[in-house]
């Protein structure tokens, strides 16, 4: 999941997930929020993942 302060920005946000994950493509679901922990952050994300090995 991503958290976003600002919904008006997803295309830049999409655009920069899509940057990072694009070899992954993982499932995304883009959610607005009032506010973060830190209130200078714009954006945060949430992952699971499995390491195997």
């Amino acid at each position: 999941r991503t958290f976003v302060t600002d919904i008006s920005k997803w295309e830049e946000v999409g655009r920069a997930h899509g940057e990072v994950f694009k070899t992954i493509k993982p499932v995304a679901t883009m959610v607005e929020v009032s506010a973060l922990i830190n209130q200078q952050l714009l954006v945060e994300i949430e992952v699971t993942a499995i390491v195997r090995g």
